[in-house]
């Protein structure tokens, strides 16, 4: 086991990453402490923002730690005047559990999960779907104890009118409305009968006084270069900010589940809400584009489930092409993206049969390289 490094007790940033180190080893159940945590740079210790010399300093130290084996820093994409921390990520293997146990003084506490279940215990009665679901597991939210966390979920019984996931959360948790991301399964679980509204999508859609179809585009970056004219082969197309997988999601196409939020002309608005919500003719051919990777394929496909036939918009991919074939394009781990899955065919032939072999053969472009 390493010793406490001297300088450890003076750098208050990096003593609260560690303790977060430790709070998500406290979550994970036994058989997930085999995996790595990893924690992004730049957010965890925000001093490192300023690009000064205490920033340089502070860098340092952290890779002191790595020296030391307490962790791994995974570089980011970063230009070429970045600094070395720009979207790195640090990795904290489950050996470094120990070590930072002993530095910070927080002993492995087993019994913690027995006061989390005699605190659900005590409330067991408030939850209808029964306590299964929580006695299986911890939940730790920052500055709320086990009592007070079960408490809060309990309060979600007193609740008639329909809400939001987001708008419960800060209803019973201090106003804080993100306590509750990522566990709507286990809300619905405890209280079958509480009525959660889905958060509308938020869709920005330009129209121009008159178009000849529709173009999906993923990014943001993009569909404002879109906007601004960048691109002269869209001239004459109602632009639609897909914002990644959102514009294939199951209600997309619903009233009520779906805002459409409009720039340029409002004239025709009347005539593409009745295609995109009631299934009337399209105003057009139906183009989408995205990065040229497999998870930009996959909305394309997600796309074509919702929407019918969307291709994949070629006078954009062709100059994507023409980059990947030049050498300018980056293998998936790289990039990060050695998770995304081959989505076999999209049902487009442009894609299928041209975009998909490059990128399984070349590696992967991202739609903001398009001049």
């Amino acid at each position: 086991m390493q010793p406490l490094p001297p300088w450890l007790n003076d750098e208050d940033e990096l003593r609260v990453l560690l303790g977060r180190v430790l709070d998500r080893f406290d979550q994970q159940p036994g058989e997930e402490r085999r995996q790595q945590l990893y924690f992004s740079a730049e957010k965890e210790l925000p001093s490192l923002n300023n690009m000064d010399a205490p920033a340089d300093q502070l860098w340092h130290l952290v890779r002191q730690l790595a020296a030391l084996g307490l962790c791994a820093v995974k570089p980011g994409r970063r230009g070429p005047y970045d600094p070395e921390w720009k979207s790195a990520r640090l990795a904290f293997a489950p050996q470094a559990e120990d070590t930072l146990r002993a530095w910070l003084d927080r002993p492995r506490e087993e019994p913690a999960i027995r006061a989390w279940r005699a605190a659900v215990a005590q409330h067991a009665a408030a939850f209808p779907g029964g306590i299964a679901a929580l006695l299986k597991r911890r939940i730790a939210i920052p500055s709320h104890s086990d009592i007070e966390v079960v408490a809060a979920l309990a309060r979600c019984g007193t609740f008639r009118e329909p809400l939001t996931l987001r708008q419960l959360s800060a209803r019973i948790f201090r106003g804080d409305s993100k306590c509750l991301d990522e566990r709507e399964e286990l809300i619905r679980t405890l209280f079958p009968q509480l009525p959660i509204k889905p958060r509308p999508l938020v869709v920005a859609v330009y129209m121009p006084e008159t178009y000849r179809g529709v173009l999906f585009i993923e990014n943001q970056d993009s569909y404002a270069a879109a906007l601004a004219g960048t691109w002269p082969a869209a001239a004459g197309l109602a632009l639609v900010y897909a914002a990644g997988f959102r514009g294939g999601a199951e209600r997309i196409r619903e009233r009520g589940a779906t805002l459409l939020h409009y720039a340029g002309s409002h004239r025709d608005a009347a005539t593409f809400e009745a295609w995109w919500f009631d299934g009337a003719t399209a105003p057009g051919p139906l183009h989408f584009f995205g990065d040229l990777d497999f998870a930009g394929m996959a909305i394309l496909a997600a796309l074509r489930q919702r929407f019918g036939a969307v291709d994949a918009w070629q006078p954009g991919y062709a100059a994507l092409l023409e980059r990947l074939h030049a050498g300018h394009g980056h293998a998936p781990h790289d990039a990060d993206k050695q998770q995304q899955a081959d989505p076999g065919r999209t049902g487009c032939p442009y894609a299928d049969e041209v975009l998909l072999p490059a990128a399984r053969r070349l590696g992967f472009i991202d739609q903001e390289a398009m001049d």
